[in-house]
């Protein structure tokens, strides 16, 4: 009860964390030493604390879902269905998802990033690059599911990404990026050299479409959930999304066509090739990545009936990256002078 416990800013997360980013910005030093200030904030997450004027402008506040909001899951993968029947969605038949305090959250913490944005001095905004992102969505009721977990929808993949130029200049990349993208594109900022072992591209110099790979693992973490051991690959462009779960079913949706991802196209023959392309452009980034969960498992996938397993190799060196020791041949003790894997396809 934020009012009965007398919950003001002062005891809030971003208001904190707000205030050590503005003193930073202040300090002598910074007004001409470059700098790079990550500011992670906790809100707005459990347990939705904020001033409980914000809380008030969100009492009758109804964020109406619309169609997702009727997704009976019939044709989604099975562990979505058990998603919803664990923790069920509180949207009723209304369509519309009541949860004041998680939008209080949101409308304060925008507020303390307004805070920290402007307390930069006139001769830092000259200079400085502001990147405004978010670690996932909510699922708020869609798709009759809450919170994250493993599932690829819009809701909680499709994030905010805002990138404010010093010289205010405006552009819209609309092609797939990813948080991948991120640190290649700092460091095109900063004209640092990127080495040919990271992966991702400097966003500001995207011209073509391009698919970007999203990924879900459960690891052992502080709070254990997530239904358990459910990995999931998808590949995005701007046409389709494909997304393969490991240990249940799959799913494809036509993104300009369906939008809210209603219609899981998985099976849809007419769809055999986009899904084939698809298919075979994921497993192409998870091995030009060095997935450490990438196996033959990934190629056999019932809907294809062409697939072969594929033999990734008995060992397999890391390329060199410039910075870590050399990698020395398993067999040799010569240092490796680069990778060359032949893809073999098995039958069994």
């Amino acid at each position: 009860d934020l009012q009965a416990n007398h919950i003001d800013e002062t005891f809030t997360w971003a208001h904190r964390i707000s205030n050590r980013a503005v003193d930073f910005l202040q300090q002598p030093a910074r007004a001409d030493e470059p700098f790079l200030m990550v500011i992670s904030y906790d809100e707005p997450h459990h347990p939705f604390t904020c001033p409980v004027e914000y809380l008030e402008k969100y009492t009758d506040f109804y964020y109406e879902l619309g169609e997702k909001a009727e997704d009976d899951l019939a044709n989604k993968p099975e562990h979505h269905r058990l998603w919803a029947q664990a923790m069920p969605s509180p949207v009723g038949d209304d369509g519309l998802y009541h949860h004041p305090l998680y939008f209080a959250c949101n409308d304060f913490v925008d507020d303390q990033i307004g805070r920290v944005i402007n307390a930069l001095t006139p001769e830092q905004r000259e200079n400085t690059w502001v990147i405004y992102t978010s670690d996932h969505g909510e699922m708020m009721g869609a798709h009759k599911l809450i919170s994250k977990g493993a599932a690829m929808y819009d809701d909680i993949t499709r994030i905010p990404l805002i990138i404010r130029s010093p010289q205010g200049e405006r552009r819209q990349v609309d092609t797939p990026v990813s948080h991948i993208d991120l640190l290649p594109t700092m460091m095109a900022l900063a004209d640092i050299e990127k080495p040919e072992i990271l992966p991702g591209e400097n966003i500001l110099a995207v011209k073509e479409p391009r698919g970007v790979l999203v990924e879900f693992n459960r690891y052992e973490i502080e709070h254990d959930s997530f239904g358990g051991f459910i990995p999931v690959r998808c590949w995005v462009t701007d046409d389709f999304k494909l997304v393969l779960n490991l240990f249940t079913s799959d799913e494809l949706y036509d993104r300009r066509n369906d939008p809210n991802e209603m219609h899981n196209l998985i099976d849809d023959i007419h769809f055999a090739d986009v899904r084939s392309k698809m298919h075979d452009a994921l497993l192409d980034y998870m091995d030009k990545i060095r997935d450490p969960f990438r196996s033959y498992q990934w190629n056999l996938r019932p809907w294809r009936k062409d697939a072969q397993p594929r033999w990734m190799g008995a060992f397999r060196p890391r390329p060199q990256d410039g910075y870590s020791p050399v990698v020395r041949d398993y067999d040799t003790g010569l240092p490796t002078q680069g990778v060359k894997v032949e893809e073999k396809k098995q039958k069994f």
